[in-house]
């Protein structure tokens, strides 16, 4: 796992960990859609099986196509998993049973694009034989205890070994700029130098270069990264769908922006009010939608750059929200 395998490391320490009675077996992984946050946690829940002898159960909070599990829906769900029983009529005592279990075995459940904390938080004990570990969509700033980690795109040195462990050393060497091309137009995020190396590994008698060529239009780029069932398009397209009306229709008014911004941009083309600016940079930060690029030219106010895949999928796969208009001058 190119660059990543040092974060599977520290959370494999930190949910094994049993030095402390009060140590709280929490860890959320946050990041951008693409970022790899799935294939991570379950890399690290695989190296922890001896640990929790008792069973791991995996959850998606978010499935494609499907509302959010409600956090009964999830008590039930584990429940179910743990004991193959009924699970009580009242949420209450669901909850009260599912803590009960979990305090007296040591079972990992992992829990896959969290929406909210309220999904988590019926899942989290005051004994630490159990542990969660989390793929979050946002910050759960509220969850108590937690061993959080951010995750983005890859460094460059990684993204090009994932591409170089997908498609073969000598094929990516033979076409270094075309290599260095098709990275960077994945942005380096993860999943779609998976759907890249999984395009060509398939199609051994198409170069590099083609791909790149495809992928040189932005227009239909986030459209072709398509392989199967995975699909970067979809991955964004879950963020997207989450995300409240009054952050998605800023963010259709921002989508122009290819570089760095910061509250004088989102002055200009969203709202007059400075602080409801500060607070809709804020928002997006903390939904995944942009990250922290540098800070200006005098050192001081902070610069923001939206997830390009986000970009992407907003400017060319959606419409802007009814009565989105610029705002006046």
């Amino acid at each position: 796992m190119a660059g990543r395998q040092p974060l599977v490391d520290s959370l494999r320490a930190h949910l094994s960990a049993r030095e402390r009675p009060d140590h709280q077996r929490l860890a959320v992984v946050v990041g951008p859609p693409g970022a790899g946050k799935t294939s991570l946690i379950l890399r690290a829940a695989h190296g922890l099986r001896d640990r929790f002898p008792d069973g791991q159960i995996f959850v998606d909070l978010h499935p494609p196509a499907s509302a959010p599990l409600t956090p009964d829906r999830l008590v039930r769900r584990v429940l179910r998993s743990l004991g193959g029983t009924p699970a009580p009529d009242g949420p209450e005592e669901a909850g009260a049973r599912l803590r009960d279990m979990l305090s007296r075995r040591r079972v990992l459940v992992v829990l896959d694009n969290a929406d909210t904390e309220a999904q988590v938080r019926p899942l989290l004990v005051d004994d630490v034989r159990s542990a969660v570990l989390v793929a979050a969509r946002r910050e759960l700033s509220a969850l108590p205890g937690q061993f959080a980690h951010h995750v983005g795109a890859l460094g460059r040195a990684d993204a090009h070994q994932m591409l170089e462990d997908l498609v073969g050393t000598a094929r990516t060497r033979a076409e270094r700029s075309a290599a260095t091309a098709v990275v960077e137009f994945c942005a380096r995020l993860p999943l779609a130098l998976h759907i890249a190396g999984l395009w060509l590994s398939t199609r051994p008698h198409r170069s590099l270069r083609d791909l790149a060529h495809r992928l040189a239009d932005e227009e239909q780029r986030i459209r072709f990264l398509r392989v199967g069932d995975l699909s970067l398009q979809d991955s964004v397209a879950a963020y997207h769908r989450a995300l409240p009306a009054h952050i998605a229709a800023p963010l259709h008014r921002l989508v122009d922006l290819r570089g760095d911004f910061g509250t004088a941009e989102v002055m200009a083309r969203v709202t007059p009010s400075r602080e409801h600016a500060v607070d809709l940079l804020d928002e997006l930060l903390y939904r995944q939608v942009t990250h922290v690029s540098g800070t200006g030219d005098d050192g001081g106010a902070t610069r923001y750059r939206l997830h390009d895949a986000v970009r992407l999928y907003t400017a060319h796969c959606v419409p802007g929200p009814p009565g989105l208009h610029a705002p006046a001058a």
